[in-house]
């Protein structure tokens, strides 16, 4: 899986050095002059990060921030700016910007920063991924078997469950048999933590 980095900076000159910077680590690098381009061109991929300028015409970079953070996008951004630009680029870490960088740009720092960005891109991937796979397993319950759960999960015993559930104790336990092996789970911590995840 090849990682992508997007450079998003009105001057061209600065595109051409980040991306210079930059060929030692091996990723695809996608440059832009203007966000517009770089929103309408973006999906989102396994293993990225933005480079972004703070200001820039028409949209700078922290309304790029707002509008990806408004799609529910987990893009690692790096910000890149001038002195001046330091309480702004406070409140865009504040607001989950990955990182901000001050102009003249450490070649190495940068380096290092993009590296660390696209690693938290994977883990954050690995954790959509990961929570998609958990939705699905729980889509296959019955209503009855997501109750049994529930139920389990909050240390019912199985003829507490018939009980309150008006079931004889060998139906809760056909349930409960079906339910496990459904969610491809061996016990009931394991049941736990599949329904309480996070």
């Amino acid at each position: 899986m090849q990682s992508v980095v997007y450079i998003l900076d009105d001057d061209d000159i600065v595109r051409w050095m980040y991306q210079e910077m930059l060929q030692s680590i091996g990723a695809q690098i996608r440059l832009y002059s203007a966000a517009k381009a770089f929103l309408d061109e973006y999906r989102a991929q396994p293993s990225e990060c933005l480079i972004s300028d703070l200001r820039m015409p028409e949209i700078g970079g922290l309304e790029v921030q707002r509008l990806l953070l408004s799609q529910g996008s987990t893009l690692p951004i790096i910000f890149v700016s001038g002195h001046s630009d330091v309480p702004t680029a406070v409140e865009a870490v504040r607001e989950g910007a990955f990182h901000f960088l001050e102009k003249p740009v450490n070649g190495n720092l940068l380096v290092e920063t993009v590296q660390k960005a696209l690693a938290r891109s994977r883990e954050l991937y690995a954790e959509r991924m990961a929570e998609s796979a958990r939705q699905a397993r729980l889509t296959l319950l019955t209503d009855k078997e997501r109750q049994i759960a529930e139920r389990v999960v909050a240390g019912m015993s199985s003829r507490a469950i018939a009980d309150e559930m008006g079931l004889s104790p060998r139906t809760v336990e056909n349930h409960r048999a079906n339910l496990m092996q459904k969610l491809y789970v061996n016990s009931v911590a394991d049941l736990v933590r599949l329904l309480h995840q996070q």
